[in-house]
């Protein structure tokens, strides 16, 4: 299993989910950003390539992806390219492809938006993306006004609704999943509950 899990291979959420699916009688390969920024942006999808193919070579003949967030929606992007992959867990993704963001501390903001940067390339070009709705610093000044309205440190969700107001997703920046192969299973959070729907893929949120 491709373990798409926190910012960094070493933290508590990454760690926690290795052990958790290495309980389970699977084997765990975790994946993230570079440490540079812990930010997302041109990530390149030939890093699952690489990934699957170090899977195999390891005995491996079944292979599996898993991501939150952002990263659910790395783990639908690879999924449509790669279809080696034949389980695919995506909890709280979009199923487009967004402007990639970085978290350098520039100006006192945790996080900014990486002009001119998709969150993913293919053969070294980026894949094309949704455009944030806001700019630094008011990108992070929005998140912080919306997670402090809402008590939730990682809310966004206005954010990408006012980005897909100002700018409708194109076919171009869709992620294909109907190219998706085996099992995949979408996770959206509900108040009071957690939603399955392995048959449509919504935004993120």
């Amino acid at each position: 299993m491709i373990a798409l899990l926190g910012d960094d291979i070493d933290d508590r959420m990454a760690v926690s989910g290795a052990k958790w699916l290495q309980g389970r009688n699977c084997n765990v390969m975790t994946m993230a950003p570079s440490k540079k920024d812990y930010g997302h942006h041109s990530y390149p999808l030939e890093r699952f390539e690489k990934a699957i193919a170090v899977i195999r070579q390891k005995g491996n003949r079944k292979i599996g992806i898993v991501g939150a967030s952002t990263t659910g929606m790395l783990a639908l992007a690879a999924a449509s390219h790669y279809p080696e992959i034949t389980l695919t867990i995506a909890m709280t993704p979009c199923d487009f492809i967004i402007e990639g963001f970085v978290r350098d501390g520039k100006d006192g903001m945790k996080e900014r938006p990486a002009d001119g940067e998709s969150t993913v390339t293919l053969g070294g070009q980026p894949l094309p993306y949704l455009p944030c709705a806001y700019r630094h610093p008011q990108y992070w000044q929005m998140i912080q006004a919306e997670a402090k309205a809402g008590e939730d440190m990682v809310a966004s969700r206005k954010m990408f609704a006012e980005s897909e107001r100002l700018y409708p997703v194109q076919e171009e920046e869709k992620i294909k999943v109907e190219n998706i192969a085996g099992s995949h299973r979408r996770f959206r959070h509900m108040p009071g509950l957690l939603r399955a729907d392995e048959r449509h893929y919504g935004r993120r949120g």
